[in-house]
């Protein structure tokens, strides 16, 4: 059904984007999935973004956290990942049944286990506060909803904001599509209202690309 909230306490399989395992703690984080009903399956990669976007102001508002949006599903606080969303589609035949959005988002958790020491954080480590998931929830459900307006209204303030906050837009950098990393630089330039990933050649011909097998190789110190 549209809007069922599915949350949990503790996620023993939780995965994210290319099938990695998402570790966390029980009883400190927010692990949920949201089930939207759209009537079409396009503009899907802004509905991530969307509520990417939602997790970041929530952050911001609730917990005084600015971080960044990586394209295409990751919440970060300098290098260090505090959220990531996982977007998946339900198809009956050709007709798209649903669309789950699950989002994990670290809060209270102040140890990762092994390398993700050194990726990862959480809402306490940034804020140095205990900060209640309960509010914090309830505040990112309504950001949740509120973009989830917007994106439906095909908003053109929603797709400003998302670019204002996304990671690299701007900066020169390589580009990696299914793991082959391309041999010229291109300048990222954000996403456009169809949720396309823009890229200019340095011939000024924009690239555009539709799916999520593309990540951006800027160099974070620049």
């Amino acid at each position: 059904m549209h809007g069922t909230l599915i949350l949990t306490d503790y996620q023993s399989g939780g995965r994210g984007q290319y099938d990695r395992k998402w570790t966390v703690d029980p009883g400190k984080n927010l692990t949920f999935s949201i089930i939207f009903e759209p009537k079409n399956a396009d503009r899907l990669n802004l509905l991530t973004l969307a509520c990417a976007l939602a997790v970041q102001e929530s952050l911001e508002e609730i917990a005084g956290i600015q971080g960044k949006i990586k394209w295409p599903n990751d919440i970060l606080i300098a290098n260090k990942k505090i959220c990531g969303i996982l977007t998946e589609t339900v198809f009956i035949g050709n007709r798209l049944d649903r669309v789950v959005v699950g989002i994990g988002l670290n809060v209270a958790q102040t140890q990762f286990p092994g390398q993700m020491a050194e990726k990862a954080t959480s809402v306490c480590l940034e804020s140095n506060e205990a900060i209640s998931r309960e509010e914090l929830l309830a505040h990112l459900l309504q950001r949740i909803e509120y973009k989830y307006r917007q994106w439906t209204h095909q908003s053109k303030e929603l797709v400003k904001e998302v670019n204002g906050l996304m990671r690299g837009v701007g900066k020169w950098c390589d580009i990696e599509i299914n793991g082959d990393v391309l041999e010229e630089k291109y300048k990222f330039l954000g996403v456009n209202e169809s949720g396309e990933f823009l890229a200019m050649k340095k011939d000024l011909d924009v690239q555009k690309y539709t799916y999520q097998q593309i990540r951006v190789l800027e160099d974070p110190s620049t």
